[in-house]
């Protein structure tokens, strides 16, 4: 019997990040703030050690001034971007693949859901709306419908439903 993998696993198999998924608004700003002043602080050197070569006159109508530490500093910095942005990349590249191998191989192939559980809530819902509403060949062949408001449903039905049914959800 194969085993069945219930939601809750499935965040444990994948690598994720509440950055991408509905809502954590404060998450989202704080991250974005802080990935802004990080690149800031990444473009600042560059910009700061560039303005004598770029702007000369600038430079000298600020007293920028143009030593050999400027060159050494403005290529120890340029080397050691170049070696993290790839390093970084390598990484996400790896990560990418790791999730994309552990959906593909470990997800899709088993249910993510109990069969016999969808089956018994399909019928519920379905003796349900019957009851309710009318037999489906006469909700799908009538040009109008109308619903009284008593027969509406109100937001826990189907939750109190399943649950007096041993389907909870």
């Amino acid at each position: 019997m194969k085993k069945m993998i219930q939601r809750k696993d499935v965040s444990k198999l994948l690598v994720s990040d509440d950055y991408f998924s509905e809502k954590h608004y404060l998450l989202k700003i704080r991250q974005t703030l802080v990935a802004i002043i990080g690149w800031v602080g990444v473009i600042l050197p560059f910009v700061w050690l560039s303005i004598p070569f770029v702007f000369p006159k600038f430079a000298k109508e600020y007293s920028f001034r143009t030593y050999v530490d400027g060159f050494q500093t403005f290529r120890f910095l340029l080397i050691f971007l170049t070696i993290s942005f790839v390093f970084i990349l390598i990484f996400y590249i790896c990560m990418t693949i790791w999730n994309n191998y552990r959906f593909s191989h470990f997800l899709q192939k088993e249910p993510l859901f109990n069969e016999k559980r969808m089956e018994k809530r399909k019928k519920l819902i379905n003796e349900a709306y019957d009851e309710r509403f009318c037999p489906e060949e006469i909700r799908h062949n009538v040009k109008f419908y109308s619903v009284s408001e008593e027969q509406n449903l109100d937001k826990e039905f189907f939750r109190k439903m399943y649950k007096d049914n041993e389907v909870p959800l």
